[in-house]
């Protein structure tokens, strides 16, 4: 994998409105809670069964990003501290959105990447919003081995600042997103934002990627405002364009953005898991034709389909 210059441009693409005094005072009474991120006690809450319901409903326990260097540090095989570190992470809220990841969760549209990705010579694949980068490690496998592809999240790190009983936890745009003071928990969705150099990094890129062979990372790419400095044929981008999460013309102008990152013929891969779905999985495929973006493919009327039955530019 590589790591190719991305440039942050100047777009139509409008950001999430911020929310109303109101709105973020309630985020915050639902997202804050009884914390104490401890490897062990995420364990018993993954068991299920009456605990889980004790502590995640009643007691509102929740789980901060600084649980993931601790589940990072277990002595445990690759494969189990993998498995737990991508649960943990989906745990975490990240603002607007959970950070929902898992292995073999896009299978459907990854065979659609496939499909295409044989119309090409020397593919190459821009990936957006990977979470852990867990989700993506099927298709990396699948693909021809002269494919280059990156990955890319918003949040690839959080950041920490502060020690003892109160710590400060950044997002990976450099905004406060929540206080741990002592056992609890405080979500604060601000748009203050400082200076994250000066606080410890805490990375989101699960085990796995660490330790493959070579090893990957995950680097931030913003779909409102970044694109890639070589447009690829490539992209895909599952579990992001959520309508209860983001307005319409956030999602229309966040493809439009990505739209800028797509050589002429190449193709932009939209997915969604949820149950709702037949197969759990819904996607659609835009290709960038001249000026336009126009839908060539679909499968399971992915909620956001509707925004993108003509051509977009």
């Amino acid at each position: 994998m590589t790591t190719p210059e991305i440039c942050t441009v100047d777009t139509t693409c409008p950001s999430a409105p911020a929310l109303p005094l109101a709105l973020r005072l309630q985020h915050a009474a639902k997202e804050s809670g009884l914390c104490l991120d401890q490897p062990w006690l995420l364990r018993r809450v993954l068991a299920g069964g009456l605990f889980r319901t004790l502590a995640m409903r009643f007691l509102r326990l929740k789980f901060s990003p600084l649980i993931l260097d601790r589940v990072r540090a277990l002595p445990l095989p690759l494969a189990e501290r993998s498995s737990l570190f991508t649960q943990a992470i989906s745990l975490i809220n990240a603002r607007e959105t959970y950070k929902t990841t898992g292995l073999g969760r896009t299978r459907l549209v990854d065979a659609a990447v496939l499909r295409r990705a044989g119309e090409f010579q020397k593919p190459r694949l821009l990936e957006v919003g990977v979470s852990d980068g867990v989700s993506s490690l099927d298709l990396l496998a699948a693909l021809p081995a002269q494919t280059e592809a990156t990955l890319t999240d918003r949040h690839p790190e959080f950041t920490r600042r502060g020690f003892g009983p109160a710590v400060l936890i950044l997002d990976g745009c450099g905004r406060v997103l929540g206080l741990k003071l002592f056992c609890l928990y405080l979500n604060l969705p601000l748009e203050v934002r400082l200076a994250p150099f000066k606080g410890r990094s805490i990375q989101t890129a699960n085990p796995r990627l660490a330790e493959a062979s070579p090893p990957l990372s995950i680097i931030r790419f913003d779909v409102c405002r970044d694109a890639a400095a070589q447009p690829y044929p490539l992209i895909k981008c599952a579990n992001v364009f959520n309508r209860k999460y983001f307005p319409d013309a956030t999602i229309r102008g966040a493809v439009a953005n990505l739209g800028r990152s797509l050589t002429d013929g190449g193709y932009l891969f939209i997915s969604q898991n949820n149950d709702r779905y037949a197969e759990g999985e819904a996607y659609f495929v835009l290709q960038k034709q001249g000026a336009k973006l126009v839908l060539v493919e679909e499968r399971n009327r992915h909620e956001a389909l509707e925004l993108f039955q003509g051509a977009t530019t």
